[in-house]
């Protein structure tokens, strides 16, 4: 019954004619994406810098620079775990739902929606547990710069399911 409950969010965004083709939310574990292994690597040498130089001002201490050291302590446990904590906070909070014209994720008290005409190309990996993320990917050329856009979902158990709800997307086959 609380399957049913959580995913009433989206009522109120389906305009006329419009339905429900999948819904579903991630399954428990597999937390880490390529790109989050590099930065939480990133993070916990950079935290090893700030702990070997706060090592070092605790022998002369100085206040100052020892108060100084904090935020930087602070971004370097943010990069090393920050993301995690925040991932596995929000897994049980994460909802996705695929309509016949657009693709709404709700994470926590954010709620995002997609028509499926804007969706860019589809990957999908599938995990050695048998579940599969699905993740659209686009690079945006904005005059000098160059922009990375991701949309994912995340760790589903019936990734074919959703698949197929997305293929048959009114907007996206357009």
């Amino acid at each position: 019954m609380d399957e049913f409950v959580s995913y009433d969010f989206c009522k109120p965004y389906l305009i006329q004619d419009e339905y429900i083709l999948w819904s579903g939310k991630p399954e428990k574990g597999h937390l880490m994406m390529s790109n989050d292994i590099v930065v939480c690597l990133f993070g916990i040498i950079w935290l090893g810098f700030c702990l070997t130089f706060i090592k070092t001002l605790l022998l002369s201490p100085s206040i100052f620079m020892i108060i100084w050291m904090i935020p930087f302590l602070c971004v370097g446990f943010h990069m090393a775990f920050g993301k995690l904590i925040q991932k596995a906070y929000l897994r049980n909070k994460t909802f996705y739902v695929i309509t016949n014209k657009k693709l709404i994720i709700k994470s926590g008290r954010k709620i995002k929606m997609y028509n499926g005409k804007d969706l860019p190309p589809m990957e999908i990996k599938i995990h050695k547990n048998g579940n599969g993320t699905i993740v659209f990917s686009d690079t945006i050329y904005n005059g000098r710069r160059q922009y990375r856009t991701y949309i994912i979902l995340e760790n589903l158990k019936d990734v074919a399911q959703a698949q197929n709800a997305i293929d048959m997307m009114e907007d996206r086959n357009r």
